[in-house]
C-alpha cells in the first residue's frame, strides 16, 4: 500500500514539473518573440495624436507587448528618461489583449506640449533597447 501512494505521489509529481516545465518553456518563447518584434518595431512604440484641444501620446503597441518589457523609460523634449509609463501587468493567458477601461494607453498632454519623446525599453531579460526618437508629425 505505500509503494502504491509513493508511486502516485512521484507521478503526480512528474506530471506538475511536465505541466509547469511546459508552460515556462511557453512563456519564455513569448518573451522572446516580444522582445524580437519590439527590436524590428521601433518606429511604431509611440504615436502622437491632437485630439480635441490635446495632445495624446499613444503606447499601445508597448502596451500589446508588454509581456516582453520590464520598464518604459521616457522624457519629453530631452533624452534624460525622467519618466516611467506603467505598463499594465502582463496576462499570460491574454498576453496582447489591452483593456483600456483599466489601463489608458495614452498620455494627455496641453497640445504642443512635446515637439519630440525618447523612449528607452528594459526587456524582461534585462537587456536594454537603444533610445529611440519619435517626433510629433
Amino acid at each position: 500500500m505505500h509503494a502504491v501512494k509513493f508511486l502516485l505521489a512521484g507521478l503526480l509529481t512528474a506530471t506538475f514539473l511536465a505541466s509547469t516545465s511546459g508552460r515556462a518553456a511557453a512563456q519564455s518563447a513569448l518573451l522572446g518573440q516580444e522582445q524580437q518584434i519590439l527590436a524590428m518595431t521601433q518606429d511604431g512604440w509611440v504615436h502622437f495624436r491632437d485630439y480635441d484641444g490635446r495632445q495624446l501620446i499613444y503606447f499601445t503597441h508597448l502596451e500589446v507587448y508588454r509581456c516582453g518589457i520590464k520598464e518604459v523609460r521616457y522624457s519629453l523634449n530631452s533624452k534624460r528618461l525622467d519618466r516611467t509609463w506603467d505598463l499594465a501587468p502582463c496576462d499570460l493567458e491574454n498576453p496582447h489583449e489591452i483593456d483600456a477601461e483599466a489601463h489608458l494607453p495614452f498620455l494627455s498632454l496641453d497640445l504642443g506640449s512635446a515637439e519630440w519623446m525618447a523612449v528607452q525599453l528594459t526587456f524582461t531579460d534585462g537587456t536594454q533597447s537603444a533610445i529611440v526618437i519619435e517626433t510629433a508629425k
